[in-house]
């Protein structure tokens, strides 16, 4: 991609967050260097282990070797998805932050794809057109998707997937969830102070490595009771 092509576009971080992603980890990494090192962007890559238990750090050892750019985040403990996202957020530095993930059910092309959408939004959501979920978990992303349009009058579209988003409204909101369920609070903050958000429809591939994740009832739990939080905070919050 030339400079003619992306002159006029912000800069981006490039964020992956991994846990036991051994099948997939480096090629994914290496692809995305070489993509991104072929256009003019202003870029950076980063990558979180939330302290996996197979050779995923070693093999990010690795790679970084071949990539001595690329930022590695590491978890001495297991801490969730929330927190791995939240901490590639705040190592952050480029204008937009687009979170990807590191099964190969997203491309890092998208990115191309999503940036010059920037001129008119601040944060595209892609939502998925296909879901290759079981059935359990094909209902609890529905409702958790549902929820915050009725209960908070925005619309999230796809909020646990790949997103670009502007990097000043990570870092103007405080978040009152603690689960997967900020990627929506942050969404709903957002569109209440104004800012611009749309989604760009995407067909993922299937996870081809590694047990599809299912649904934790703990974690499940504990993002209604955040929905809840979060519903008392911004009532709070408008008195």
């Amino acid at each position: 991609m030339g400079g003619g092509d992306v002159a006029s576009l912000p800069s981006v971080s490039v964020c992956f967050p991994c846990f036991n992603e051994e099948a997939t980890i480096a090629d994914v990494l290496l692809e995305a260097h070489e993509l991104l090192a072929a256009s003019d962007l202003d870029y950076e890559i980063l990558v979180c282990d939330d302290c996996s238990t197979d050779r995923t750090s070693t093999i990010i050892a690795q790679v970084q070797k071949r990539i001595p750019e690329l930022r590695v985040l590491t978890h001495p403990v297991n801490q969730g998805i929330f927190r791995t996202f939240e901490d590639l957020y705040a190592a952050a530095a480029k204008d937009y932050v687009f979170l990807n993930s590191t099964d190969r059910q997203w491309d890092t092309r998208l990115v191309f794809d999503m940036l010059p959408l920037t001129k008119d939004h601040d944060v595209i959501i892609t939502s998925r057109t296909n879901k290759p979920y079981g059935p359990l978990r094909a209902v609890v992303s529905w409702g958790f998707n549902v929820l915050p349009r009725v209960l908070f009058g925005t619309a999230t579209y796809d909020a646990g997937s790949v997103k670009l988003t502007k990097r000043e409204i990570i870092e103007r909101f405080p978040l009152v969830s603690s689960t997967p369920f900020s990627e929506a609070e942050r969404l709903i903050r957002a569109a209440r102070a104004g800012y611009r958000i749309t989604n760009f429809p995407v067909e993922v591939a299937a996870r081809k490595h590694g047990p599809t994740r299912g649904v934790n009832l703990r974690v499940m739990g504990r993002s209604l009771v955040d929905v809840a939080r979060v519903w008392r905070a911004l009532r709070h919050e408008k008195q």
